[in-house]
């Protein structure tokens, strides 16, 4: 977590209940198509342009022990979608002409090292709304290895029922 982020986000906008037991911020955010990583948060109280750290300096502490990451426990809802979300915005941002073995492969490489960035545009992607999730959130490096294997596993399953872009299809109709 960046807590230089936070108290700088905390600076500008306010939390809001939402339900019983959440609660959500108000805020436009935007990355910059010229340097990687930078951020603009614009809300009603003001704004400001942050450089997120790092995925290596985010991740929290964390045994070595590998979680089991269900679909279901709403503690890594947030870093499930986050990823799957990214995924979506490239395969959106490129009129919908990538396939499941454009996904698969970089899915592959994050799974084996998460802070790696890669040369292609879903690797980026992925890496930045990581960087911005685990600014805000705790997970550590085997949390955040644990939930791409398991996307990566939706993906394949997705693929081998769904045919070329199963996944990708199955990622436009479900994921918000």
């Amino acid at each position: 977590m960046d807590k230089e982020f936070l108290e700088k986000l905390n600076s500008v906008t306010e939390w809001k209940q939402v339900g019983e037991k959440g609660e959500q911020m108000e805020f436009a955010l935007s990355f910059s198509n010229e340097e990687e990583g930078l951020v603009k948060i614009e809300t009603a109280k003001g704004g400001f342009v942050y450089k997120l750290k790092q995925l290596n300096e985010l991740f929290s502490p964390g045994n070595d022990k590998a979680p089991v990451i269900d679909w279901n426990d709403q503690r890594y809802m947030p870093l499930l979608y986050t990823i799957e979300r990214a995924i979506k915005k490239v395969y959106e941002e490129c009129s919908y002409r990538l396939t499941d073995s454009d996904v698969i492969p970089a899915l592959k490489a994050l799974a084996i090292r998460p802070e790696s960035v890669g040369k292609n545009s879903i690797s980026k992607s992925i890496n930045q709304e990581l960087r911005l999730q685990l600014s805000t959130n705790d997970f550590s490096r085997q949390e955040v290895k644990m939930a791409i294997r398991r996307i990566l596993n939706s993906a394949e399953r997705h693929n081998k029922h769904g045919g070329l872009r199963g996944y990708l299809d199955f990622i436009v109709k479900y994921v918000p």
